[in-house]
């Protein structure tokens, strides 16, 4: 399994930053939030969660808004863990891109934090802000080019295909699809989504340039 943690770098540095307790406080808000909406969900509803008192959750995040950023960050290490993992199986470059995308698509369409539960309450602004911040992009970036870098190593992508570029247009159309999901890009259905990759996102690997290699 892919080490994404890690490749994540400093945007996910806050892990290191909390205690046990507080990683489970989060990791019991992201839960809550996913399952009941930010609205629905109380400190003490997070606080049963996480297996704690309610006085240790106010006690070391305050309120529930300052817990919002924090479990962005954790679902987006969840989702992010689940598209590698996707990747490192594929059986060619081309199969990353529309099984990763099919793999997002499906995350898209479900109840999930990042994609309904956060974007359609008033902490909304969270969500933009991070989705825009400079560093998640590149991180987002980072990600995509690492998986595409094996393939060219292995002489299945063109030597000179520059993978930043394509890895930041594969990360913001991902990053934006997540804070604005209404599109005419095929979100709901996976098989169209499979589709809609293989036409206008595998192309960008411009495959056809891949020199075949001396047997």
């Amino acid at each position: 399994m892919p080490d994404t943690t890690s490749e994540l770098g400093s945007i996910f540095d806050w892990r290191d930053a909390l205690d046990p307790t507080a990683r489970r406080i989060v990791t019991a808000a992201r839960i809550c939030f996913t399952e009941n909406g930010f609205a629905d969900t109380t400190m003490q509803r997070v606080a049963d969660n996480a297996g704690v008192g309610v006085a240790t959750v106010y006690r070391r995040f305050g309120h529930k808004q300052q817990l919002v950023r924090l479990a962005i960050m954790d679902e987006s290490l969840r989702v992010a863990t689940l598209l590698a993992e996707v990747a490192e199986h594929a059986t060619s470059p081309q199969d990353s891109i529309v099984e990763v995308f099919a793999a997002f698509v499906h995350e898209a369409s479900a109840p999930k934090l990042l994609t309904r539960s956060i974007r359609e309450s008033p902490a909304a602004g969270e969500l933009t802000d991070f989705l825009t911040d400079e560093t998640a992009i590149e991180v987002s970036r980072t990600l995509v080019v690492g998986h595409l870098h094996r393939w060219r190593v292995a002489g299945r992508l063109p030597a000179e295909l520059d993978l930043a570029i394509v890895g930041e247009m594969i990360a913001r159309l991902i990053m934006s699809l997540i804070e604005t999901p209404k599109s005419v890009i095929p979100l709901q259905d996976p098989d169209l989504a499979r589709e809609f990759a293989r036409t206008y996102l595998v192309p960008l690997l411009q495959l056809d340039r891949v020199e075949p290699r001396s047997p």
